[in-house]
């Protein structure tokens, strides 16, 4: 027996590629990963949060790209996906284990309410897109955020930022 499958209309994506066309680009850098396990709190590991590569980071948070012993910046992010809007989030370093096991210097973004959708453990595996405002001044740049919610969204993201393979370099841009 076959199983029937979902059809989605071009209304179920259009948010997505809008936000994609308004967010990514024109001064803004983002990041696209899947969610891992440990990252929204499926694992129940202490500190739980999705993780960016430092050296990403350092137009959007000069002071924690540049000092290896920084503790952390504060910022809003505004999970637009969900429409959720996270005060106060702290990007803290940390340095995790890349795919073969080699340290990686990564910023882990942790203090979100506990009913956050990136701390769900639905969204372990679904691909997330961060999008960060460079500061001209200060350390407290916006952060926007689309977590896809079904194979069509992850399917758009995929033919419109290309793919991102889980364990291996994503792609992000400037």
């Amino acid at each position: 027996m076959e199983t029937a499958q979902h059809q989605y209309s071009p209304t179920d994506t259009d948010r997505l590629r809008n936000w994609i066309a308004k967010w990514i680009g024109a001064n803004w850098v983002w990041h696209a990963r899947f969610l891992s396990g440990t990252e929204t709190s499926a694992t129940q590991a202490r500190r739980s949060g999705p993780c960016v590569p430092r050296d990403l980071l350092k137009p959007a948070f000069p002071s924690i790209a540049e000092d290896a012993g920084a503790t952390g910046v504060e910022f809003d992010i505004e999970i637009d996906s969900h429409r959720v809007r996270e005060d106060r989030v702290r990007g803290v370093p940390h340095t995790g284990e890349g795919l073969f096991g080699a340290p990686r210097a990564e910023v882990r973004i942790t203090g979100f309410g506990s009913s956050s959708p990136l701390l769900d453990p639905e969204n372990t595996g679904a691909l997330a897109i961060f999008v960060f405002r460079p500061c001209l001044d200060n350390d407290f740049p916006k952060c926007r955020v689309w977590i896809c919610r079904n194979v069509a969204e992850t399917d758009v993201a995929d033919d419109l930022i290309g793919p991102v393979e889980p364990g291996l370099p994503v792609p992000r841009g400037y």
